[in-house]
């Protein structure tokens, strides 16, 4: 599978070009699926709450399922596919459906917590090379990593399997939730990371879960401290401050999703649903009953048309381009995928004002 390098200047133009041609007819360059919701860590955070204790049966699909929607998706032009989870490696399957993905051509990126990589999970990706392996990091010591994921050895076994996917020349990359409990330890993990050379993110975007328990939302930080912490790391500053300068001004939009959800990105749920992506819980096609090209072409298309309601305001607002507005998730916090979220919102204050030294005047 290879990865992609940096393109120049007539290599972005060419990409641009494409990607343009992609959006005008609704092909699905990136997907996401989830073939399961399980997973053997117990983090304090997690929007699937008690889905990931459920066992196999209830509801995953199986190999021969996921073997075909692999191809379905290919077939309609899919170049880009997250595997996710839950623990994705928790299927016994993994490997074949990996490896399959990578048969079709796709560059395939995997969301890990790493801890149950081993020398057949090295292996397979040497054999079938990842565009990225990103793993969550949730502290910076075993004490900080374990009082999030409420497994002992946990930290040990996450870090063993990083180590052991970067001695093999994987590509990894690394990233955090910030919350109440690790807060305190972001630079030291922005640091194990420089270590390692390896890419690394965070996000303080926490959500109610899927069954609209709101104990997630209790692990936040306030908003100004989530920001300073984020912009402790000088590209993305300049980054979000460039992105920023490009986007003000453009005028109000008219429908209620302006990503790319159901445009050029969809996702597979670990029932055979698919979707807008990952956040969204309505406007769903059973793979089950019926081809990929048909959900893409009749449910999905028909997302795109939702207007926006009386009481939305933040297709109006300039910060829009900041705050990491989605309707999907304000809705699960909010109740209405058409009211804004005041975390988010808040997130969106904080921003501009971190980035109003570096805007033109």
């Amino acid at each position: 599978m290879g990865h992609l390098g940096a393109p120049d200047d007539a290599g972005q133009r060419v990409v641009s070009r494409l990607f343009a041609r992609a959006v005008a007819g609704r092909i699905p360059l990136n997907g996401s699926i989830a073939m399961t919701h399980r997973c053997h860590l117990r983090c304090v955070h997690c929007y699937l709450g008690g889905e990931r204790q459920a066992r196999p049966e209830a509801g995953e699909q199986d190999t021969a399922f996921w073997r075909s929607v692999i191809d379905q998706v290919a077939d309609a032009g899919c170049l880009n596919l997250l595997i996710t989870g839950g623990e994705p490696l928790l299927r016994p399957d993994f490997a074949e459906l990996y490896a399959r993905a990578g048969q079709r051509g796709m560059l395939v990126t995997v969301f890990t917590n790493a801890t149950l990589v081993d020398d057949r999970i090295v292996h397979l990706f040497e054999r079938f090379s990842p565009e990225l392996v990103e793993v969550t990091l949730y502290g910076a010591t075993a004490e900080v990593y374990e009082q999030v994921t409420g497994v002992r050895g946990s930290y040990r076994r996450c870090l063993e399997g990083v180590d052991a996917l970067q001695e093999r020349g994987i590509r990894v990359g690394l990233k955090t939730v910030v919350l109440q409990e690790n807060r305190h330890e972001v630079a030291a993990m922005r640091a194990i990371a420089g270590e390692r050379r390896v890419s690394f993110r965070i996000d303080a975007a926490l959500f109610p879960c899927r069954d609209g328990c709101t104990s997630p939302l209790g692990h936040r930080i306030s908003p100004a401290e989530a920001v300073a912490l984020e912009m402790e790391d000088a590209k993305l500053l300049r980054d979000t401050a460039a992105y920023f300068e490009g986007k003000r001004g453009l005028p109000p939009e008219d429908r209620l999703f302006t990503c790319l959800a159901g445009l050029t990105s969809f996702h597979v749920d670990p029932e055979g649903t698919l979707l807008p992506c990952l956040m969204v819980q309505t406007h769903g096609f059973d793979l089950r009953r019926g081809a990929f090209r048909a959900g893409w072409e009749g449910v999905l298309s028909r997302f795109r048309e939702q207007e926006i309601g009386p009481e939305y305001e933040c297709h109006r607002c300039e910060k829009r381009f900041l705050c990491g507005a989605c309707p999907a998730q304000a809705g699960m916090e909010t109740g209405s995928p058409h009211r804004k979220a005041e975390y988010l919102c808040q997130l969106g204050d904080e921003r501009l004002r971190a980035i109003a030294p570096l805007l033109d005047k």
